[in-house]
C-alpha cells in the first residue's frame, strides 16, 4: 500500500503541477495577447512617434532661428546707434566750426574798418638822464 499510495501521489503531483504550468503557460500568453499588439498599431504608433519627434526638431530649429535673427537684430541696432552717435557728434563739430567761421569773418571786418582809421604815432617820452656815481673815497 504504501507504494501504490506513493504512486498515487505522484501522479497526483505531477497532474497538479502540470496543471499549474498549463495554467501559468496560459495566464502569460494572455497577458502577452493582451500587451502585444498588431502590426498596424505598432506603425500607427512609430508614425506618430516619429512626427511628434519632427514636430519638436521644427520647434527647436525655429526658436534657434528666431534667436539668431533677434541677435542680429540687436547687432544691427547697436552698430547703427554707433554711427548716429558719431553723426551727432560731427555734426556739432561742424556747427562749432560755423560759428567760428563767422566770428572770424567778423573779426577780419573790423580789422579791416580799424585799418582804415588814421593812425597817430605817440609821442616819443623824453629820455632820462643819467647822473654818474661819485667814486668813494679811498682809505689808507
Amino acid at each position: 500500500m504504501s507504494q501504490k499510495s506513493r504512486e498515487e501521489m505522484r501522479l497526483e503531483y505531477e497532474k497538479d503541477y502540470l496543471k499549474k504550468l498549463g495554467n501559468k503557460k496560459s495566464t502569460e500568453s494572455d497577458q502577452y495577447d493582451e500587451t502585444s499588439m498588431s502590426e498596424e498599431e505598432r506603425t500607427q504608433k512609430v508614425e506618430d512617434a516619429e512626427k511628434i519627434q519632427n514636430e519638436s526638431a521644427a520647434q527647436v530649429q525655429a526658436s534657434s532661428a528666431a534667436k539668431n535673427q533677434s541677435e542680429d537684430e540687436q547687432k544691427k541696432k547697436a552698430e547703427f546707434e554707433r554711427q548716429a552717435s558719431t553723426l551727432r557728434d560731427e555734426l556739432h563739430l561742424l556747427k562749432q566750426m560755423a560759428t567760428l567761421t563767422n566770428e572770424l569773418e567778423s573779426l577780419k571786418k573790423q580789422i579791416k574798418k580799424h585799418s582804415r582809421m588814421k593812425v597817430s604815432k605817440k609821442k616819443a617820452a623824453p629820455k632820462r638822464k643819467v647822473s654818474k656815481k661819485k667814486a668813494a673815497p679811498k682809505r689808507k
